[in-house]
């Protein structure tokens, strides 16, 4: 592989361009899926909302397999190692499998008091118990696609994960219209409805997937891993358990500091909340891009790392710096020129506008740190330091943003610019700490 300017660039848009996309596309999907249950009134938004941090704090473990498999396919794919990278895949699917069999089991029993636990919402209780029960009664295919998506980004296959994607929303969406109010002579289901769509798109999401990963000229694939019979010992499961155990000590404790910061972050009142909820819509664009550049990192530092091509990660590693810092300026100078007509969008007031169009100064700088802080992490996750991911996130996220939000939100009453500072400080330290840890990465210096 070529590492002049021209190709390094090709490869990184390549793998990071529909990795963004997917991502985007996921966001407003997302907001659709949450318009056309608010058919139900505004308290059913509430009802299916409330579900969302226990759902994400259980498919935390997922979420850190699928980091870990990313990561070794990449290195077994720059070494070519065939085998290796199947038996990372036999093994994740197996433990997929089995995990999300007992969380399913564990959430559907206990989706009453695990409700209570996280909202205690009495108007919308019932509602969220159905939904959860629903969705979580059938995770098993949403784990799965997740799992073969993280090995297909490992390989470099983003076009193929940003597909299976694309399927999953749709057919939520089409779903959605089917199910919830009662269309085309089907029955209407409502709350259940909406959670019978977000399983029948992970389904199909789940169906797209097999199809990629059953075929044998892909370099993992499953009739290679049933042919070669692999069994999960002790041994084999080493190299996934010991990068595992700090990606879910990270996803834990990021979403135990994430409920924390929620609980915090509600009580800046609801006109404020309201500017808060519209700017981090910009926030989860610029998301998108970084988490377009972390992946090409994974798949293409990875690569490099596992062919023992220290050059080669060097070359990828300073051009997706330079990607990133540009592309984020450029983001950055939009958001704040921007800021008082995306406002004014939702709303007229002008003090609504005034605040938002301040909102987004203060969103435009964060978006240059949180972007390098996902091509750092991607740089680190290559080369299979997640150690020091999981510290640096712990740092900021358990550390400098509780506490700053504690001191300037409730100590201060500093309301949502102080949310916008304590934001500002995390990712900052956050993305200096990573830059830190890859400059100083064994895995980055020339022997």
């Amino acid at each position: 592989m070529s590492t002049d300017k021209p190709n390094l660039s090709k490869e990184i848009l390549n793998i990071g361009i529909p990795s963004f996309l997917e991502t985007l596309f996921t966001t407003f999907a997302s907001i659709i899926d949450s318009k056309m249950v608010s058919a139900l009134g505004v308290t059913a938004i509430s009802a299916v909302s409330v579900t969302n941090q226990p759902r994400l704090f259980i498919f935390s473990i997922f979420f850190a397999l699928n980091t870990v498999t990313s990561s070794l396919v990449a290195r077994y794919v720059g070494k070519n190692d065939r085998d290796a990278a199947n038996r990372v895949l036999d093994h994740i699917l197996k433990l997929v499998a089995i995990l999300s069999l007992i969380a399913s089991v564990f959430s559907v029993l206990l989706a009453r008091p695990i409700m209570i636990a996280f909202a205690n919402q009495k108007d919308t209780l019932e509602h969220s118990v159905i939904y959860f029960r629903i969705v979580m009664g059938g995770m098993i295919f949403n784990m799965f696609f997740m799992a073969v998506n993280s090995a297909l980004r490992g390989c470099g296959k983003t076009k193929l994960t940003f597909a299976s994607n694309v399927i999953s929303c749709v057919v939520n969406i089409f779903c959605n219209y089917l199910f919830i109010e009662g269309h085309w002579g089907f029955p209407r289901l409502e709350y259940a409805g909406a959670a019978i769509a977000t399983v029948m798109g992970t389904v199909a999401a789940a169906i797209l997937t097999l199809f990629f990963i059953l075929k044998e000229d892909m370099f993992v694939n499953i009739p290679y891993c049933i042919r070669q019979r692999y069994h999960m010992t002790k041994s084999s499961l080493s190299e996934i358990a010991e990068l595992a155990k700090s990606c879910i000590t990270d996803s834990l404790v990021m979403r135990l500091s994430l409920l924390f910061i929620a609980g915090i972050v509600a009580r800046i009142g609801s006109y404020q909340m309201a500017v808060y909820s519209i700017g981090m819509h910009l926030l989860n664009v610029n998301m998108a891009l970084g988490t377009g550049f972390q992946t090409a990192g994974v798949a293409l530092v990875g690569r490099s790392f596992g062919a023992s091509d220290i050059d080669q990660m060097h070359a990828f590693k300073k051009k997706l710096i330079r990607m990133g810092i540009c592309t984020a300026l450029a983001l950055a100078t939009i958001i704040m020129l921007g800021g008082r007509w995306f406002f004014g969008f939702f709303s007229q007031d002008p003090e609504f506008v005034k605040m938002g169009a301040v909102s987004c100064i203060f969103i435009g700088i964060i978006t240059l740190s949180q972007t390098l802080k996902f091509v750092y992490c991607g740089c680190l996750q290559g080369v299979g330091a997640m150690k020091e991911v999981m510290v640096a996130s712990i740092v900021s996220f358990a550390g400098v943003n509780l506490t700053a939000l504690v001191i300037l939100v409730l100590g201060l009453k500093a309301g949502i610019w102080g949310v916008w500072i304590s934001s500002l400080l995390s990712q900052t330290v956050q993305a200096a700490m990573l830059c830190y840890y890859v400059k100083r990465s064994a895995a980055y210096q020339k022997v």
